[in-house]
């Protein structure tokens, strides 16, 4: 059995997914020189400060941390948010980049749009899991897949417990450490490492603001330690007042049933 699968990593899941939908995903783990121990070193903004220098952030352990974004997950009703993926191609050292919006109507309600590249713009993935049913848009196609949502996520490994989507890993399925903390734009974060306890070969890292508490960025190693997924939110808004009809409305098209 597959252990559940952090939110961020979910996401990334449902943009192959909707990819798949259109007949379009890079494939291939990537070969990126960085080792998992660097933590995000390679991102640290260039006007973060002088090298050698500690981020200042209060100590907490990585229970602590985990039960600060549980008690910000608790408050969520709604959420909108921009993911852009990078994924890399241990082959030809290419990078493969995407774009999507994801909007939440917490518990039961997500809805992804693929905004980029063209070739997948306008796919959509639709998720009732009250009425266990997904709906998938093809633009290409100009159809709608319906499925139950149980099987697609069994299919996928996607898991069926969404509000996970918006948080860390379950503890009971991954082991969790603090990474170093590091900069970004100046701003120092926590880093949260996280192995599947089914397969510790792998490794999650994620980024969290000491302030909100909500992961900001994501990266996913592999069994061979090559960083095969790199993910940022951006453009997060939360409780906004989403409207119910927004999410569920899709563009004419042929509808399938699975």
């Amino acid at each position: 059995m597959h252990a559940s699968p952090s939110w961020m990593s979910s996401i990334l899941r449902l943009l192959a997914v909707a990819a798949l939908c259109a007949g379009l995903w890079a494939t291939g783990p990537t070969a990126w020189a960085q080792a998992p121990d660097d933590a995000f070193a390679e991102n640290v903004s260039p006007d973060a400060p002088a090298a050698g220098t500690d981020p200042v952030l209060p100590p907490v352990s990585v229970e602590e941390l985990w039960a600060q974004v549980e008690a910000v997950l608790r408050t969520i009703r709604d959420i909108e948010l921009v993911v852009e993926v990078e994924q890399y191609n241990a082959t030809d050292g290419s990078v493969t980049p995407g774009r999507g919006r994801l909007l939440a109507l917490l518990p039961d309600l997500f809805r992804f749009e693929w905004l980029e590249p063209d070739m997948l713009a306008g796919s959509i993935l639709l998720v009732d899991r009250a009425q266990n049913e997904a709906r998938q848009y093809n633009p290409i196609r100009e159809e709608i897949i319906v499925q139950q949502w149980d099987r697609l996520a069994a299919q996928q490994n996607l898991g069926e417990n969404l509000d996970r989507w918006l948080s860390l890993p379950d503890p009971s399925a991954y082991e969790l450490a603090m990474g170093d903390a590091t900069y970004n734009d100046r701003q120092p974060y926590y880093v949260v490492l996280a192995r599947p306890r089914s397969d510790p070969r792998q490794l999650y890292e994620f980024l969290v603001h000491p302030e909100t508490w909500m992961v900001s960025q994501f990266r996913y190693f592999d069994a061979d330690g090559r960083l095969a997924l790199h993910a940022f939110l951006r453009d997060v808004r939360i409780n906004g007042g989403l409207d119910e009809a927004r999410l569920r409305a899709m563009p004419a098209a042929i509808v399938r049933h699975r």
